[in-house]
């Protein structure tokens, strides 16, 4: 069962709490939900930690609203996390994230350091690479999806809704290139204000967030390390599940959690 808060601006936010101990946020990626993208990490970390799970807003059961990708989208997600531990209240936590989930993590980090005692982040590079607007030109046009991704679409619609699946496809695409055009800025230019301890998890087979946009990010940040996962892509979780459990794990203990 998920809880719900509704914030300032009426949109709510469903979001798993469970277990007990240091509190841990956990923010999904693209296209997921707590339990899709963030599941391995609620079932192992919730053994000793309290957990913070949310469908970010337009997602799975954080609807409605329905999602919408304006350029500032990773800003707004930050913004909605923090207002969720203000609203909450569970004491400084770690927040987690993966992919775009990730970027706001990040976001958070620089702009809350009151609500944060660390941060992971795994699946990001603080741009919007011309790698990634490239690759994702071919999402274009999400009717083409019933002969390309049918079984990616299945999922999408599964999750969210057949009514915005169009939308958040085109939505993420055009948000990818506004902010490409707009000098690629997504974290970057803030991360150096992040101070409680960050992990930069990405895989060694990622694609389109660049090897040197994420050792880039990593320098900026003052209390930082990178780790480079082998055989794996973007979805750590899914490709190397234990070694980022352990990852995650060590840094805990780093922190006396």
């Amino acid at each position: 069962m998920q809880h719900r808060v509704t914030l300032h601006d009426g949109a709510e936010i469903a979001y798993h709490d469970l277990g007990s101990g240091p509190p841990v946020l956990l923010i999904h990626g693209f296209v997921g939900t707590a339990r899709t993208h963030m599941g391995l990490l609620i079932d192992d970390l919730s053994r000793d930690h309290r957990i913070i799970a949310p469908d970010l807003r337009g997602y799975g059961a954080s609807r409605p609203p329905n999602r919408t990708f304006p350029p500032d989208f990773y800003q707004r997600d930050a913004t909605d996390m923090a207002e969720l531990l203000d609203l909450i209240q569970p004491g400084p936590a770690v927040v987690m994230g993966f992919s775009d989930g990730g970027e706001s993590a990040l976001i958070l980090a620089a702009s809350r350091p009151d609500v944060l005692r660390g941060v992971v982040a795994w699946g990001v590079s603080g741009v919007m690479s011309q790698a990634m607007v490239n690759a994702v030109q071919d999402w274009l046009p999400a009717t083409a999806w019933v002969e390309r991704r049918p079984s990616w679409r299945q999922e999408i619609i599964e999750l969210h809704g057949s009514e915005q699946f169009e939308a958040i496809i085109e939505g993420w695409v055009h948000a990818a290139q506004a902010i490409a055009a707009s000098g690629g800025d997504i974290c970057f230019q803030t991360a150096s204000r992040i101070r409680c301890p960050a992990l930069l998890i990405n895989g060694d087979g990622e694609r389109n967030n660049l090897p040197s946009d994420v050792q880039r990010l990593a320098a900026t940040i003052p209390n930082c390390r990178l780790e480079f996962v082998t055989n794996s892509g973007h979805a750590i979780q899914e490709d190397q599940p234990e070694e980022l459990i352990r990852l995650i794990r060590q840094f805990l203990a780093q922190l006396a959690l």
